[in-house]
């Protein structure tokens, strides 16, 4: 009977440990409060004015939710585009990682969705997948944030309405020169018509990605850059980008891994003009650029880092 007993209690356990484990495997990770310091520091460098007035009030779902990596700027991201919208009085913020905002009742209280730094596949339910498509073809608009183009990828249709698919990315925090790919895009105002420099974790994209149907804002100035990418033949690295989706307007960024993104200023009034294209109050020009004749203006050249060289190996200590 003791026997019996413990060979019960053991299964239990088991079944216990793995329920257990697939919970933690699946659990969000608990995020740290974004402190005051950030907070002062992401207000100092919001732009005190939008580029548009609203057309009427606006509302943001900055959506959260991980099921693959998760980035430590989710919490700092959300709260910048929570103080962007509140200081420019471009939009009224909601936050969420619960993937039933996505009913079709709860969406239709907003103007426009945020993939914040969204990964691996955060919801499966078809309905769901249904009711955010026909948001955007329907005249509303979605926005990407760093990894939001790193997930969904069983969901084809997803990977075509934000524009393309994550690929891989460069090692750690690298600095990267960015041309300016169409210097009279009101999207690309802050920059005012030059080229930058930045360092974050550099995203590369694979298919659907296509300047045959992206109008292309930002990317990788190959010639001045300090790597060799291998991941696209024809060096195409895209920084952002917009297209239309039915009635509906797209706007990705891939900058936001690192948190101090989100209080460099010309990058702040970037994302505050794609979010208010994406809502339909700042037009802008989303024609293909394949289709376009467009002189990007160049990034800065780049001072040539030095190689690391491969350590030496000692020689094995003779015993």
């Amino acid at each position: 009977m003791l026997r019996k007993w413990v060979v019960t209690a053991v299964i239990a356990m088991s079944v216990l440990a793995v329920a257990v484990g697939a919970y933690a495997a699946q659990a969000p990770k608990d995020d740290k409060p974004v402190g005051e310091d950030m907070i002062q520091k992401i207000t100092a460098a919001m732009p005190a004015t939008a580029p548009a007035k609203p057309a009427q009030p606006r509302k943001l779902l900055v959506f959260t939710l991980t099921k693959g990596f998760h980035h430590g700027s989710i919490p700092v991201a959300a709260k910048a585009f929570e103080i962007m919208g509140k200081k420019t009085g471009a939009w009224e913020t909601t936050v969420s990682d619960d993937p039933a905002v996505f009913k079709a009742e709860s969406l239709a209280k907003f103007d426009g969705v945020m993939m914040d730094n969204t990964t691996g596949e955060p919801f499966a339910d078809e309905d769901l997948k249904k009711s955010l498509l026909e948001f955007v073809k329907n005249g509303k608009g979605i926005s990407g944030c760093h990894a939001a183009t790193d997930c969904f990828y069983k969901w084809a249709d997803y990977g075509e309405m934000m524009g393309g698919f994550f690929t891989g990315h460069l090692p750690g925090k690298v600095k990267i020169s960015v041309k300016i790919d169409d210097p009279a895009s009101p999207i690309n105002a802050p920059f005012a018509g030059k080229g930058f420099e930045i360092a974050d974790e550099i995203y590369m994209f694979k298919e659907p990605y296509s300047r045959e149907k992206l109008h292309i804002l930002l990317s990788i100035d190959y010639e001045n850059a300090q790597f060799k990418g291998t991941k696209r033949p024809d060096n195409d690295y895209a920084v952002s980008w917009i297209h239309d989706y039915g009635k509906g307007r797209v706007f990705y960024c891939s900058l936001g891994h690192f948190e101090d993104i989100f209080w460099n200023a010309p990058v702040l009034a970037h994302y505050l003009a794609g979010i208010q294209y994406m809502m339909g109050d700042l037009k802008a020009d989303a024609t293909p650029t394949a289709k376009l004749k467009i002189e990007a203006a160049p990034g800065p050249k780049l001072a040539p880092q030095p190689e690391k060289k491969p350590a030496e190996k000692k020689p094995a200590e003779k015993k």
